[in-house]
């Protein structure tokens, strides 16, 4: 009965060695070899460099949260979308249709994200 329990004790201490040595070569690992840093596979959508684009202003819609310029290109915002020479962000572009606007954007997909909408000094 001892040899049995030496041998099952000396089993279970070696598999314990085993898994603790394996954790500790896999944590140890350069980034390059864990899974996560692996190169995303072909076809997978990288960061778009923004596009940029200048028009006049024709409309907003605060329920669809688009404005669309006067060539007819729409572009969707969002809560992050930055705005410069409008008071209120984009809420207050809705006031503002006929000026010249500046869209930095990036496109997902069939969409327009604006990111920055940079909005041109009245002519006088």
């Amino acid at each position: 009965m001892r040899i049995t329990t030496r041998g099952t004790v000396a089993m279970l201490g070696s598999l314990v060695f085993a898994v603790a040595f394996s954790v500790s070569a896999y944590a140890q690992a350069p980034p390059s070899q864990a899974p996560a840093a692996q190169a995303p596979p072909a076809g997978a959508s990288q960061a778009q460099k923004p596009e940029s684009a200048k028009g006049e202003l024709k409309s907003v819609d605060a329920q669809k949260m688009t404005l669309t310029l006067a060539n007819g290109q729409t572009f969707q915002y969002t809560s992050s979308t930055k705005v410069t020479g409008a008071q209120g962000g984009v809420a207050g572009l809705a006031s503002m249709s006929g000026r010249e606007v500046t869209i930095d954007y990036e496109t997902k997909g069939a969409d327009r994200i604006a990111l920055m909408i940079t909005v041109a000094a009245e002519k006088k």
